[in-house]
């Protein structure tokens, strides 16, 4: 019995390190590839750098709130990355124009 009740232990201290440090983890890869991003680089350069966005919110659309401002003209589309374990809601997102350029990035917290 007392084997299970350590194992049992273990298991509840560990699973909360685990998960904050998978959050974590995410959120600096996340971090990582959003620093190479620069305005006027291409999609391919942005996929490249953060990989496959979550989402695409092309402009004038009821997208996705999050605290942003909405995705107008100039901007053509938003590419949206989440980190999904965030208890916090963390998204980042790059405004592409028209010929799929980046114009303007934002990394958001929710508190």
């Amino acid at each position: 019995m007392a084997k299970a009740a350590k194992i049992v232990i273990g298991a509840l201290v560990l699973t909360p390190v685990l998960y904050v440090a998978a959050c974590s983890a995410v959120s600096n890869l996340r971090d990582q590839g959003f620093a190479k991003v620069r305005p006027g680089d291409r999609e391919p350069q942005v996929i490249a750098a953060m990989g496959e966005p979550a989402d695409r919110e092309v402009a004038n659309s009821m997208g996705h709130d999050h605290g942003a401002v909405a995705c107008i003209a100039p901007c053509a589309q938003r590419l949206w990355y989440r980190n999904n374990l965030g208890l916090a809601g963390e998204a980042w997102f790059i405004d592409l124009d028209e010929s799929g350029r980046v114009l303007h990035t934002a990394h958001l917290i929710s508190p």
